[in-house]
């Protein structure tokens, strides 16, 4: 996992950190300029490129927020247009020595000698600001589907959180339903076997601590015994 995911998002430090694509893509384009290619400007399309990431740098995570890509946009559209500016003045600069001029080029312009010889042609200049164009685009595109995949990636996430804790909740209510159906049938179970414990092993209804269906049996037994004295009485 990167660190992306675990620190804190930083604004401030993300913006002074993409601010510094400008004199980055300034820089760039003057030095390919001073080397005389003549495609300086379209070097500029660092600048957006480096805006981006910078922020991101500095930010501590994607550039995927709202505020996060338009600061970013904007610093790198200026950190471009800046940097094509430089690479056409740092290229015609290249032009003036290379045709003739001496490397004081303001001492002449001062003095009125100076001609400058770039461009000489119209598709000298449209090239390579074509060329910064399209580059600058591109990094504007590829940010923006970068910005779009994190929040899906983050929508997903919430989605499935939601899902999960949704699966939780009903879990556990179906194991508290069907822990409580088990308890209740537990304890019908047990009052049904108490009922039946009572009506088979009870002597009946008691009276004076005997059973009531015994209370006439003790007068019958002493009744057959006396009647069996006088017959053996009489008989004897």
């Amino acid at each position: 996992m990167s660190d992306f995911s675990v620190k804190p998002h930083n604004f401030a430090l993300g913006a002074f950190l993409s601010v510094l694509a400008i004199p980055l893509a300034i820089a760039a384009a003057a030095i390919i300029g001073l080397l005389g290619t003549g495609v300086a400007a379209a070097v500029a399309a660092i600048g957006m490129f480096a805006a981006f990431q910078l922020f991101a740098l500095g930010s501590r995570g994607p550039v995927s927020r709202g505020r996060d890509f338009l600061f970013a946009l904007v610093v790198g559209a200026i950190a471009t247009v800046l940097g094509a500016l430089a690479g056409l003045l740092t290229d015609a600069y290249s032009s003036f020595v290379a045709g003739g001029g001496t490397s004081g080029i303001l001492e002449n312009i001062l003095a009125g000698r100076v001609e400058l010889p770039y461009p000489t042609r119209p598709e000298e200049v449209a090239v390579p600001l074509t060329i910064t164009a399209v580059l600058a685009i591109l990094a504007v595109v590829m940010n923006a589907a970068k910005a779009l995949a994190v929040h899906r990636d983050n929508i997903m996430a919430k989605a499935n959180t939601v899902a999960t804790s949704a699966t939780t909740h009903l879990e556990t209510s179906r194991t508290a339903l069907t822990s409580s159906a088990k308890n209740s049938a537990n304890s019908a179970n047990r009052f049904a076997n108490h009922v039946m414990t009572i009506n088979t092993s009870s002597p009946g209804i008691l009276l004076n601590g005997t059973p009531l269906g015994e209370q006439g049996q003790p007068k019958k037994h002493l009744w057959h015994d006396l009647r069996d004295m006088i017959y053996k009485a009489i008989r004897g």
